[in-house]
């Protein structure tokens, strides 16, 4: 059995809304079995038309439905679809310079989806998840991402240790967001972040480990007062927005 968060020994991951199992299908990704209500069928059927014609589709009882969606509100469908294979080079493609959050220990499924979602919308390459970060497989962060998690590509379970090599080894220069106010930090506008970058963004308690920490450079935001701190996904979508605003006006004109 498939749980929220988890994924199948066959690394399978389960979906429970028909806009994310469009999702899944519009980015190509493998889509095996559907279990669906009967009181829903009439409704769904042109979401199941568009599956290819080896998926295999079961229709329950309503109430043996209830009792396997993890929602409050079903919407009388759930489908296994495979989790997206991606290789290391895919977070750094040739021809563009990466941009790369790194996410290091939230426990929010919220945040992790919302900021998969930013990096996506601002033009990231790729998203590392650092050990001890939630599972981007969780019912809430699967939608909260709104497909994106099956087209950004996405390494995780990696150690800090592990990604502060890699970034060193693909030339990429490493910092590390503060969300709260700090003084010793580098102001978001001050940086040059038109190379290879990537951003990690910590638990809001804790901040980033200390390894990225001091293999890094901090990066903050201005405030204004009496804000003290900013939720880690507004922190993330403003950084990656200012970075892909810097990148647009380098760009030389035609």
């Amino acid at each position: 059995m498939v749980r929220s968060g988890e994924l199948s020994a066959d690394g399978f991951v389960l979906l429970e809304t028909p806009r994310l199992i469009e999702d899944a299908l519009a980015s190509g990704v493998q889509i095996p079995q559907v279990l669906v209500s009967t009181r829903k069928i009439a409704r769904l059927g042109p979401l199941l038309e568009k599956l290819p014609e080896e998926a295999v589709v079961y229709e329950v009882t309503p109430k043996v439905f209830e009792t396997l969606t993890t929602t409050e509100t079903g919407q009388g469908i759930l489908a296994l679809a495979q989790e997206p294979r991606w290789r290391e080079q895919d977070l750094f493609p040739a021809g563009a310079p990466a941009l790369v959050p790194v996410l290091a220990e939230l426990q929010d499924p919220g945040n992790l989806g919302t900021i998969l979602r930013a990096a996506e919308a601002f033009g990231a390459t790729g998203a590392l998840l650092a050990h001890g970060t939630v599972s981007p497989y969780n019912a809430k962060a699967i939608r909260a991402t709104a497909g994106a998690l099956f087209r950004i590509p996405t390494l995780r379970g990696l150690s800090p240790a592990e990604i502060v090599a890699l970034l060193r080894r693909k030339r990429v220069k490493l910092f590390t967001s503060v969300v709260a106010v700090i003084e010793d930090g580098k102001r978001l506008s001050e940086t040059d972040l038109t190379g290879p970058v990537a951003v990690v963004f910590g638990s809001e308690g804790a901040g980033a480990p200390p390894e990225f920490r001091a293999a890094g450079e901090s990066l903050t935001i201005p405030l204004a007062a009496p804000v003290e701190s900013l939720n880690v996904a507004s922190a993330a979508a403003v950084i990656l927005y200012e970075i892909a605003r810097r990148r647009k006006q380098s760009e030389p004109r035609a």
